[in-house]
């Protein structure tokens, strides 16, 4: 049985594949934080993500009409995305420094904070960042699509095509992992003092 939801949602796929330019930003919008999460957990750097974001958009756009079953647009658009993010990662030769703007964006929330708040912030994030950026792929895809807020558990493991207790136990690890590596990172500091 369909709910509302998923409904409405095949018939904006509908309409967006008979060239309804609104139905389809709707669709970009409802699906923006996890699927940003997504291409950010392929490239695993902040600085190249507006570009194939902005490349996942134009191959939604020039692909809509081949979409067969509308209900399955979730799974279709993380396939996508998905394949432009690895393709934009292979075709890098280098992979430059992360930046945390749009990370620390999307954890503050909108939150007002003072400047030492912020910095605490940055630099918290930054530190996340960079143990999620060491995680091999399979689990910094869940941790980044589990912490854009955006899907419920069987919505990630539908985008990551695997069972939802085997997606939990992926997050599981990965959160593990990241705990781990910001711990033995705070042990290195106090042994360097």
């Amino acid at each position: 049985m369909k709910t509302e939801r998923t409904q409405n949602e095949s018939a904006l796929v509908c309409a967006a594949r008979e060239g309804d330019k609104e139905a389809l930003n709707t669709l970009l919008l409802r699906h923006w934080r996890w699927l940003k999460a997504l291409v950010y957990s392929v490239l695993a750097d902040a600085q190249d993500l507006d570009d194939v974001m902005q490349d996942v958009c134009l191959r939604v756009v020039s692909r809509i009409h081949t979409l067969r079953e509308p209900e399955c647009f979730g799974a279709w658009l993380a396939i996508l995305a998905r394949r432009e993010a690895i393709k934009h990662y292979r075709g890098k030769a280098r992979r430059p420094d992360p930046t945390t703007d749009g990370f620390v964006a999307m954890s503050a929330r909108g939150v007002q904070r003072g400047p030492l708040e912020r910095l605490e912030q940055r630099e918290l994030c930054q530190k996340v960042l960079d143990a999620v950026e060491t995680l091999p792929e399979m689990y910094r895809e869940v941790f980044m699509l589990a912490h854009s807020g955006a899907l419920t558990y069987a919505q990630m493991a539908e985008v990551l095509d695997v069972p939802v207790t085997t997606m939990q136990i992926r997050l599981v690890r990965a959160r593990r992992m990241v705990q781990d590596r910001l711990s033995d990172r705070n042990r290195q500091k106090v042994h360097e003092r």
